[in-house]
Order: C-alpha cells, then sequence, then structure tokens
C-alpha cells in the first residue's frame, strides 16, 4: 500500500501539500530531505497570511426553464440487461471498456471483467494486500495508458494487467475520475479534491476553507475535468466552479438552483450541467439556462433526474434519466426522443432507470439499468426494418408470428397474421386490421395476392378462401361445400396465383384449384402419383406457364395446365442428385430462368437438362438449412429466409453472406409459412415466427 504525508502549507491556504511515499521509506525520511519542505511550506503560509481575500466572480441563473418537447421512439433495439448469467450484482453506475477489449462493469459488490461470453469478478480479500481494497466500487477510470483505476469505499486502486493485482492509494471514497491534458488524475471525494501524478505518485488535496471565498465552494466534491479551451471546472454541493489548479483557487462560481452531480461538454461545445436538473451554461455571458424534458412539472424540487450523458461516435446525446428512461436529444428539431421499457417488447429498454452510459470501440452504446444489469444497443440506422405485434398499432399485443405480407397496386402493405389482416399505410402512417373470424376465432391469413381488378385475395388456414373490396371493404368467403364439387377443394388455403392470363389459382390442403372469374366456381387438380394429400406450401409460375408446386412431405411437382398433368421430383437417398428434402417450402425462378428450391434441409438449385440438384447447406455457409423464401435483389443475388437469419448468396462466386439480430432483424426464425415478398420498388419482406423484416438491399447491407 502507499502512504501518503501531508504537510500543511499554511491555515488559510486553499490546498495542503501532499508527498506520497511508499510506507517502507516514511519512517527512514531524513531531516536534511524534509528541511526543505517545510521551509517552502513556511514561506507559502507568509505569503498566504499576507494575501487579502479575494471576491470570486459569480456567473448568472437564468429564472426560466426552457421545456423542450418528447417524443416517443421505437428504433432502437435493446439487448437483454446481464444480470443473471455471473454478474456480481446487477446495479451497473460505471462501464469502460480497456485497451484489449474487455468490458469492465463496476457494481456495488465487485468489479466485473466481460469477455463477451463470461464475467470475472474481483472482490475485496482481507488475506491478500494486492486484491481490491474494497467490493463497493464508486468510480472507474482508463487513463492515456490503458491502465484502469478503481475508486471503491475505502480507497483508490490501480489495477496491474500483467498480474491482476491491484496497488491501493489512500485516497478515501473516490466517485469520479478524470485526467487532464498533463496526464494529472483529479480525483472527486467527500473531503475534497485530490490531484494524483500518476508517474510520481504525489498526491496534492484541495479542500474548503471557511475564510477564504477563493477556495473550493465544498469538499463534497462530485467530478471534474478540463473542457476543450483547459479551463477546469468542478462540481460540488455548492455548485460549479472554474479552478485554478496552480493556486487552488476557484475563478468563477457557477451557483445552480439544483444539485448537480456532474458537467458534459459535447462536440459542438455545448457545455451541459445535469444531476437533479439540465442545464447549460454559456461559458461566453456566463449565463446558466435551465431545461426540461417533462410534459408538467413533476413533484418536489427534481426537474429531470439526468444520471449520466453520453455523445456517440454519430454526434447523437443520449442522456441516462432517473426514471424517464433514454433520451436522445434531436438537436435539429430540439426535441428529445424517449426510449422506455414497454412490457410487450422484450427488446425496448429492460427499466426505465438508466444510470450509466458507454460507448465502445464498435460504436456500440451500454446503458447500466438502475437494478437489472447493464444492456447495449446500436446507434447506427440500421437497413432491416422490423415489423413485431404491433404492425403500426402500440395497443396491440400478440403473437410474433407473420404467416403472409403482400404490397398492393398502391404501396398498401398488407400483413397476414393469426389474429388479424393488417393494413399499413407506411405513407400516410395508417393502420387498420380487419377480423374476419367468428368470436373466439383468429383470422389465420397464410396467403395474400391482388387479382388484375384490384381485389385483394387471401387465403386462410382452415377458414377458406376470401375476396376483398377495398372499395366497399366487404369480404366474400369461398369454402369447401362437399355436396359441390365446383367449391374450393379445401379450407386449408395455403398459396394463391395470379399467373400471365390473369387466372386465379389457389393451392390447398388436397389439391390445386382454378377459380372461374364468370361464374365463380373452382376446377380443381389433383396428383394421381401421390398416395396421399401433398399439403401444398409453394405456388409459382415459369416462363412457359407450367406451374410449380412445393409439398409439406411429398417433394416438388410441376403441373401443365394445358394438360393438366403433374411430374413430380422426390428425394431419394439411393440417387445423387435429387432433392434434398422433400419438404419444399419455397421455388424461384431466377433472371436466367433458373430454379432455386428453398426445402427443410438446404438450397437446391435445379439443371432441367440433367434434372439434378446441386444442395447448398450450412457447410456452404448458409446460417441455417431451413429455407424459408428465396428472393433476388436487382443485382442478381439471392436472398433468403432461414431458421436462423436472413442470407444473401451471391450464384457466380458461390458466397454466402448472413445477417442476424446484430443487424436488426426481428429475431432468428423467418421461417414458418415462407411469407416472402419483393416490391416493385426492389423492396424486399421476410416474415416467420420472430415476426417481419423489410429492406431494401444494398442500403447500408454490406
Amino acid at each position: 500500500m502507499v502512504s501518503i504525508v501531508h504537510i500543511r502549507r499554511s491555515p488559510r491556504s486553499a490546498s495542503t501539500l501532499t508527498v506520497t511515499l511508499p510506507r517502507s521509506f516514511v519512517l527512514a525520511l531524513s531531516l536534511a530531505v524534509c528541511f526543505p519542505v517545510l521551509l517552502s511550506a513556511q514561506q507559502n503560509h507568509e505569503s498566504s497570511t499576507s494575501a487579502t481575500s479575494k471576491t470570486v466572480p459569480q456567473a448568472h441563473v437564468s429564472t426560466a426553464t426552457i421545456r423542450l418537447p418528447i417524443v416517443d421512439g421505437t428504433d432502437i433495439r435493446f439487448a437483454r440487461p446481464y444480470s443473471g448469467d455471473g454478474l456480481s450484482q446487477t446495479k451497473v453506475a460505471q462501464i469502460v471498456q480497456d485497451d484489449q477489449g474487455f468490458m469492465w462493469f463496476g457494481t456495488q459488490y465487485g468489479l466485473n471483467r466481460f469477455d463477451g461470453y463470461k464475467f470475472k469478478v474481483f472482490v475485496h480479500n482481507p488475506r491478500d494486500p494486492k486484491s481490491l481494497s474494497g467490493v463497493f466500487i464508486n468510480a472507474l477510470f482508463k487513463d492515456r495508458h490503458g491502465t484502469l483505476w478503481v475508486g471503491c469505499d475505502q480507497f483508490l486502486n490501480r489495477f496491474d494487467r500483467e498480474t491482476e493485482t491491484f496497488t491501493r492509494y489512500a485516497v478515501p471514497s473516490v466517485s469520479n475520475i478524470s485526467e487532464d491534458t498533463t496526464g494529472v488524475l483529479w480525483l472527486a471525494t467527500p473531503t475534497g479534491l485530490y490531484g494524483l501524478d500518476p508517474e510520481t505518485g504525489r498526491v496534492r488535496r484541495f479542500s474548503h476553507d471557511p475564510n477564504d471565498p477563493s477556495s473550493p465552494g465544498s469538499n463534497d466534491v462530485r467530478s471534474s475535468g478540463e473542457d476543450k479551451t483547459g479551463r477546469f471546472w468542478v462540481t460540488n454541493r455548492d455548485g460549479l466552479d472554474e479552478f485554478d489548479r496552480r493556486t487552488g483557487e476557484v475563478k468563477l462560481h457557477v451557483p445552480l438552483r439544483e444539485s448537480a452531480q456532474s458537467f458534459y461538454e459535447d462536440r459542438l461545445g455545448v457545455f451541459w450541467i445535469f444531476g437533479n436538473a439540465l442545464a447549460v451554461f454559456d461559458r461566453n455571458t456566463n449565463t446558466v439556462t435551465y431545461y426540461s424534458f417533462h410534459e408538467r412539472k413533476p413533484h418536489g424540487r427534481v426537474l429531470t433526474g439526468v444520471m449520466a450523458m453520453l455523445e456517440d461516435g454519430n454526434g447523437t446525446l443520449w442522456l441516462a434519466t432517473n426514471g424517464a428512461g433514454l433520451l436522445k436529444f434531436d438537436r435539429d428539431h430540439r426535441q428529445f426522443i424517449r426510449y422506455r421499457n414497454n412490457p410487450a417488447d422484450p427488446e425496448s429498454l429492460g427499466q426505465n432507470s438508466a444510470i450509466s452510459l458507454f460507448a465502445d470501440r464498435e460504436g456500440i452504446v451500454w446503458a447500466g439499468l438502475g437494478g437489472m444489469g447493464p444492456t447495449r444497443f446500436a446507434t447506427k440506422t440500421l437497413p432491416f426494418k422490423r415489423y413485431r405485434r404491433d404492425f403500426g398499432n402500440p395497443e396491440s399485443a400478440g403473437e410474433l408470428f407473420v404467416g403472409a405480407i403482400f404490397e398492393d397496386r398502391q404501396g398498401i402493405l398488407w400483413i397476414g397474421t393469426h389474429e388479424a389482416l393488417n393494413r399499413i399505410d407506411r405513407n400516410a402512417r395508417r393502420y387498420a386490421s380487419y377480423r374476419i373470424g367468428g368470436p373466439g376465432e383468429g383470422t389465420d391469413a397464410i396467403a395474400i395476392r391482388e387479382d388484375r381488378s384490384n381485389n385483394l385475395w387471401m387465403g386462410t388456414f382452415g377458414h377458406g378462401l376470401y375476396r376483398f373490396d377495398q372499395r366497399t371493404e366487404h369480404f366474400k368467403r369461398f369454402q369447401h361445400n362437399p355436396a359441390d364439387p365446383y367449391s374450393l377443394s379445401n379450407d386449408d388455403v395455403t398459396r394463391l396465383l395470379v399467373d400471365h392470363n390473369g387466372t386465379l389459382w389457389a393451392a390447398t390442403f388436397d389439391g390445386l384449384n382454378r377459380f372461374d372469374a364468370a361464374t365463380e366456381r373452382f376446377t380443381t387438380y389433383k396428383s394421381n402419383s401421390l398416395s396421399k394429400n401433398p399439403y401444398y406450401l409453394e405456388l409459382v409460375e415459369d416462363r412457359e406457364g407450367a406451374l410449380w408446386l412445393g409439398t409439406h412431405s411429398s417433394g416438388l411437382q410441376r403441373f401443365d395446365p394445358a394438360a393438366g398433368q403433374f411430374t413430380d421430383y422426390q428425394q431419394d437417398n439411393n440417387r445423387p442428385g435429387t432433392l434434398s428434402d422433400n419438404r419444399v417450402n419455397s421455388v424461384h425462378f431466377d433472371r436466367s430462368g433458373t430454379m432455386w428450391v428453398g426445402t427443410q434441409d438446404g438450397l437446391n438449385k435445379f439443371d432441367p437438362k440433367t434434372g439434378r440438384f446441386t444442395v447448398y447447406t450450412q457447410r456452404e455457409g448458409l446460417p441455417g438449412n431451413v429455407v424459408g423464401c428465396v428472393l433476388e435483389d436487382d443485382h442478381s443475388d439471392l436472398w433468403m429466409s432461414t431458421n436462423n437469419g436472413v442470407a444473401r448468396f451471391d450464384p457466380q462466386k458461390r458466397q454466402v453472406k448472413a445477417f442476424s439480430i446484430a443487424d436488426g432483424l426481428p429475431g432468428p426464425d423467418l421461417t414458418g409459412w415462407g411469407a416472402c415478398f419483393k416490391s416493385p420498388a426492389g423492396e424486399i419482406f421476410f416474415g416467420g415466427f420472430s415476426g417481419a423484416t423489410a429492406f431494401f438491399p444494398g442500403d447500408g447491407i454490406g
């Protein structure tokens, strides 16, 4: 342990000169060495007592409070807080990343190092003088050399990365650490401000002197630091002071209406003061102006309760509040965007009380929550837009599962779920929901298409086929009738297609149905080669007008409408080059005419000349083997939804790039009914068990 020898310069001096030496050397220190120091202190004493008291200039505080508007944001996805998976205690008030990339979290019981997978905890060991001096972590800081400094409820600690041990400095209860341009560390404590030179170990203490108005206003120091011009500032119980580190005198006092915790200077030079209130200090006019983001004045004296501030790599200013969630400052519109906890959304902020903020080297922002452990979120705009639960209605709550997605000619987005058919006008920001089932029944929309008369058709699971007139908002239902051979063959309508002639086809559980618009009758086609119902999952048309159907367990079928004949393609483990799996979820013909088949076990490329299939799976880089749907972008790359994210496949180079939740996907599993769609503008939609996503290929997607 390193001890501090205090040598007092003057009863009225604003500072006390201290010298730090190893304890083993203190008793052996000779008078010959000490005498010059004492003589210097006596000279300072005489100089100080002969000086007259100084009047400290005071800043002006505006009496008005500017209330900025606040709107709720939903574009940020927060990771679940780390709490029960190794963290020693859930309240993380300090966050730092070291030069090796480890994240460090200061808690009320121990210091935690996180490698991205697990935690290593450092605590006090009474039998080990090189352990942490205490367990309650008050401050955490990395200096310019990458050294980690830890303030505990007992002493200041310096961490040695090589030995993973701590050296203790007898500075008690350090609550904030900063570093100036000379490399001196400044330590805020309840007993004054300390300056530590890490190179020499020399410590200076500056304290309040009631007989000297130029001394610090209070010993209860909250924070300190340099601004961009080199001016040094200290917050304490009495307000904010500009402090002269050489003389130990206050040069300017900034009185505050509310208690301040700290200050923050953003990249535009705005000097923010925060704590029980939020204010801006204009250093040119020496004026303090208070701001509030509350819709109405809250109870008590607390105006805002800002616990921490951070400017991310994009220049966006974030505020952690005690109860109002996380705030993003929209400078252009002079408003705050608020992110709060939504119990129905697991990717919302875990708790409305946030106490610390830190941006890591990848640009991810970490936030310590009041009692749930740290969470993290990406600040950049993610290219994958998500649709989960609400589909535009913040009051909605239900299953994540999306069974169908379609965009009509007017640009209206239609999303089918178990509960309803959802209509989203993204331009007008209007939302409508249509529930067609009876009491207690779901809608179960799993297929959506638009015919040439602008009628919307919806296939359902168990409820038949519906035609929706958008002008009258009237539904007409078509169902199976055992007594009518021209009715729909089955009420499970899994796929819909409008062919090149404008004819509507419906694939059901047990057959392929062609609809006659003039008579409103159906003609059903069934394969004689199958011993069981095909349970169709896909229906597309090729360039020659043939229809291709994917089945649940009977492979792939080609149907010739003119001849009314089916051709089967099935998996055969004894024959190389057959389908990789008999569950065919999707079929896509690219612009060259090549057919790609998404199955339950890989992506298949079909060669019509040889009748053979080439298979691509996780061995070739797919994130998941279950391929739900396949689409093609304007650059001839294939995009597919899988059970483990979204994949982009370059057929020429045979290269795969995978995308996950970290890239903005609503969840890992976008399979199910093969919900997908590509709009005329090139926007791609995928839906499944984890919800739905929309994106433009190439729009920030590498």
